[in-house]
Formats: structure tokens, C-alpha cells, sequence
């Protein structure tokens, strides 16, 4: 294990296995942190778990968070209870609270994923999800498994769109829908 400089680690935090932490990071009371890499500037609040996942320079975790096999890139935010596992969080994103990626296909099939514009099997049974750079997710959703959220995209729990079981694309984010939605949300990560 390696705790970087100036990074303050709460007396009940556990952390275990080969753990390398930054400089200048906080790790919150009751944390619990299982062979990953934590980058600089990283604040993982009281009650995170991290397992086997990669959490890049200056991203915060509240309180509750849970990463499995997870890379969180530079910047990002994921807030208090949410669960994410097997994915990748793209940078200068924010996960709201209380929003799950599921991994597991509850129909006890392989997860089927688009390649060059066909759905195919990918003869597995778990597999996370992927959110682009630079996008902004409301709380409370509920992501399937293999769904690909692209860069610069915001989305808005509601009612009409609160699992997500189809991959979102720039053109479908909700900010779009909005008066001068455009000039709300720049698009710096274009295809």
C-alpha cells in the first residue's frame, strides 16, 4: 500500500491489498478500499466502498458510494448512494445521487451489445456500462447493462426516462429539449 503526501486517511477507513492513493486526498470514516488506484486531489467520503477500480485526479465521492471494477476518469463527480459497477465514467462528469449501473442481465442470457450499428451477443453474463466525457446525469436512474451514455449528454430522471435500457446518443440528451439548450451545455467532445 502507498498513501501519498498531504492526504489525510480517517482512522476507520480499511483499506486493503496492493492500494496506491495520491497526494492530497481525503478518505472519509468507515471507507473501505480494496486494491485500487486512487489518483490526486481524490475525496472519498465516509461509508465509500471501492473495489478493484481506478478513481483518476480531483473526483469526488460524497458519502455511499459503491465502485466494483469501476474507472472513474479526472474531474468527475458520483454522488451519494450510487452504485456502479464494471463501468467506465468518462472526464468532468457528474453521476447523480442515488442512480445504479447494473451489470448482471436479470434474463439469464448473454448481454447483447451494438457493433457497427447490429446488436450481438457478447456470450456474457455481466457487463457495466460506459459514460462519456463531460456528461451530467440526474439522480435515481437505473442503467442497464452494456448501455453507452456518449459524451457532452445530460440526463433528467423522469418518468418518461428513468431506466435507461437503450444507449443514448448527443442527439437524445434531454439539455437539447430545453429553450436555448445549446448555449446551456456545450458540446466539447464531438464525434
Amino acid at each position: 500500500m502507498h498513501v501519498g503526501k498531504n492526504t489525510v486517511v480517517d482512522p476507520s477507513a480499511v483499506i486493503h491489498g496492493p492500494t496506491t492513493i495520491g497526494d492530497n486526498c481525503t478518505i472519509g470514516a468507515g471507507a473501505v478500499i480494496d486494491n485500487c488506484v486512487i489518483g490526486n486531489g481524490v475525496n472519498v467520503g465516509q461509508g465509500c466502498q471501492l473495489m478493484l477500480s481506478v478513481v483518476c485526479d480531483r473526483c469526488f465521492m460524497p458519502f455511499n458510494v459503491a465502485l466494483f471494477m469501476t474507472t472513474v476518469m479526472e474531474n468527475s463527480i458520483v454522488a451519494q448512494n450510487t452504485c456502479l459497477q464494471m463501468c467506465v465514467i468518462g472526464r468532468d462528469t457528474f453521476i447523480g445521487a442515488n442512480s445504479v449501473f447494473t451489470d448482471y442481465n436479470v434474463f439469464a442470457r448473454a448481454i447483447k451489445v451494438f457493433q457497427r450499428d447490429q446488436l450481438v451477443e457478447t456470450n456474457m453474463p455481466v457487463l457495466g456500462g460506459c459514460v462519456g466525457h463531460h456528461c451530467r446525469l440526474g439522480s435515481g436512474l437505473i442503467i442497464y447493462p452494456a448501455r453507452t451514455i456518449e459524451s457532452d449528454t445530460i440526463l433528467f430522471a423522469s418518468e418518461e426516462r428513468r431506466i435507461i435500457a437503450k444507449n443514448v446518443c448527443f442527439e437524445q440528451s434531454d439539455h437539447l429539449r430545453l429553450k436555448d439548450g445549446e448555449k446551456l451545455h456545450s458540446r466539447d467532445y464531438p464525434r
